[in-house]
C-alpha cells in the first residue's frame, strides 16, 4: 500500500520535470568525479517594472543560454513559489538562477566567458536589483 507521504518526493520530481524549470547543460556534462564538493552560484533577479512579455521571454532565453558556457554543469531557472508567508520567506524576487560548477575556478572562468558577458550586455538594463549567493555544495 502506498501512503500519501510516500508519494510526495515522487510528485515533486515529476512536477519539476514537467514544469521544465530544470535544464541541464546541452552537452550533458556530468559533475567532475574529482571535485569535492563543487560550487553553486545562486542569483536572484528583481526586474524593472513594466517589461513586456517579449522582454521577459528574451530574459528567460538569455538565462537558459548560459548553459552553453563551457564550465557550467547544470542550470536551474525558477520563479518564486507560492508558499505560505512567513517571517523567514522572501519571495519578492522575479527570477532565481542556480548554476553548478565543478569548483571556484570554473565559476571564475564563467564570469569572464563570452556567454556570460553577452547575457549581461543584453539583459542588464532589465535588472532593478541582483543578489548573488555563492556556496560550496556539501557532500
Amino acid at each position: 500500500m502506498i501512503y500519501p507521504a510516500q508519494l510526495l518526493p515522487f510528485l515533486l520530481i515529476i512536477g519539476l520535470a514537467a514544469s521544465g524549470c530544470v535544464a541541464q547543460n546541452a552537452q550533458q556534462t556530468p559533475m567532475s568525479q574529482s571535485t569535492d564538493p563543487g560550487m553553486a552560484h545562486t542569483v536572484y533577479f528583481w526586474l524593472n517594472d513594466g517589461l513586456s512579455a517579449a522582454e521577459l521571454q528574451s530574459f528567460e532565453q538569455g538565462v537558459r543560454d548560459l548553459k552553453n558556457a563551457p564550465t557550467v554543469r547544470r542550470v536551474f531557472l525558477g520563479k518564486p513559489a507560492t508558499t505560505p508567508s512567513r517571517d523567514v520567506v522572501d519571495n519578492s524576487f522575479d527570477y532565481s538562477l542556480v548554476l553548478w560548477f565543478d569548483d571556484v575556478a570554473g565559476h571564475d572562468a564563467y564570469q569572464v566567458s563570452p556567454t556570460h558577458l553577452k547575457f549581461v550586455e543584453d539583459h542588464a538594463a532589465k535588472f532593478q536589483t541582483v543578489k548573488v549567493f555563492d556556496n560550496f555544495v556539501l557532500p
